[in-house]
């Protein structure tokens, strides 16, 4: 592939647009639940269980089948693989309007989720495909902050819309303008006049490669803490301010402070990295924030409490872009095997925001009393310090960096 093709502009950010729509959509899509969860309950007779079960249905099928849909992207593809997983979401979008019990509900959301693991698997392969290396990280920090915008515009909006339905509707209606979008806008790599274009691996190689690399593996497990400790802290945050004595809605507002935190992380932090021409010494430093933010910052009196949440939070999500980016940009990943490499990360990923708070951390710090929240904000703490020495064995991918290298 050539470098001209990598800087095609006009392409890549077409590409762009139609990835972070995408996300946005799909994380609107799901969150829309949250705000409206008192209405389904009741009109559908839902126990608490299963609407938890239907918020998170979604995450499903990138539990299951991010590695699966990597495989298949790298061999057939990518604009087809991703085409068939956006039909997918649209029709549990538009599914979900007639949805009158438990049952279609869960499966209509369950649909929901195939496009957002199709984005999420080959963000990095097509990103590394349009633009420059040295821009992936920037790309994949716009592709990061859409969903959060998409969450919070659900969140904000969904309990002033005229009925579920309504809501539904919406929803449903902007999958398929995304899946349309995709149909006519998308693209596979150009293959120059006169070129030969590099078989498919086999499946077998594929695997051998990505599993065999321990750079993949500290990828993977960097993403299990980072997501983890992001979500231990968010589910359990309010609670613990108002364990303080603040009002439970106060505390709702005060803890919302993270995302807007983590909107801005994801989306400047690359750039600045990308300006500097190194990634590590960022990483570190993010690292460290984030070690002693999740461990005391939540403790913090007055105004130091929403500086600690806005830049923990930034510097949480900064670390997403990179980490999404790293695949590609190892020598013995690189574009070929990058599908199967996200798929590999994603779903270590997702593993880390289910086991670590409630399976490792919430158990650890419950008693008769409830919630040791000192212990168990130290705990979070101590996962992003974790995080702090796996940033010391992965590679620095910065520009300046490859230059002294070659």
């Amino acid at each position: 592939m050539s470098d001209d093709v990598q800087k095609n502009s006009s392409t890549a950010w077409i590409i762009l647009a139609v990835y972070c729509l995408g996300t946005f959509v799909y994380q609107y899509t799901q969150y829309q639940l949250a705000p409206i969860a008192g209405q389904l309950i009741q009109s559908l007779g839902l126990t608490g269980v299963q609407f938890s079960s239907l918020f998170t249905a979604p995450m499903v099928p990138a539990i299951f089948l991010s590695i699966i849909f990597g495989i298949i992207v790298d061999k057939i593809g990518i604009k087809k693989g991703i085409l068939v997983f956006m039909l997918l979401t649209a029709i549990g979008g538009m599914g979900r309007i007639y949805a009158g019990n438990y049952g279609l509900l869960f499966t209509t959301m369950l649909l929901t989720g195939f496009g957002a693991t199709a984005l999420n698997v080959t963000c990095g392969k097509v990103f590394s495909i349009w633009f420059r290396r040295s821009m992936v990280p920037i790309a994949m920090g716009c592709f990061m902050s859409a969903p959060t915008l998409g969450m919070f515009v659900a969140q904000s909006t969904t309990a002033l819309l005229a009925s579920v339905s309504t809501a539904f509707w919406i929803a449903g209606v902007l999958t398929v303008v995304v899946l349309f979008l995709w149909f006519f806008l998308g693209k596979d790599h150009k293959v120059e006049p006169g070129s030969v274009e590099e078989a498919s691996p086999s499946v077998g190689e594929t695997l051998k490669v990505v599993f065999s690399s321990k750079n993949m593996w500290l990828t993977a497990f960097g993403l299990f803490f980072c997501l983890g400790g992001q979500v231990a802290c968010n589910q359990f945050l309010p609670l613990a301010l108002a364990s303080r004595g603040m009002d439970p809605a106060v505390a709702g507002v005060t803890a919302s402070i993270v995302s807007a935190g983590n909107l801005v992380g994801s989306l400047f932090m690359p750039m600045i990295a990308v300006k500097a021409g190194r990634n590590k010494p960022f990483l570190l430093v993010f690292a460290v924030i984030c070690t002693f933010g999740y461990a005391f910052g939540w403790r913090l009196p007055g105004a130091a409490l929403y500086i600690s949440f806005f830049f923990f939070g930034l510097c949480a999500s900064a670390m997403m872009p990179f980490f999404f980016s790293m695949p590609v940009q190892f020598a013995e990943i690189g574009p070929k095997y990058a599908g199967t490499g996200t798929g590999l990360i994603s779903t270590i990923e997702l593993f880390g925001a289910i086991l670590l708070p409630t399976y490792i951390l919430t158990p650890i710090c419950s008693g008769p009393e409830g919630i040791n929240f000192n212990l168990y904000f130290i705990l979070i703490g101590a996962v992003f310090a974790i995080l702090f020495f796996i940033f010391l064995l992965l590679p620095e991918l910065g520009s300046k960096a490859k230059r002294v290298e070659a």
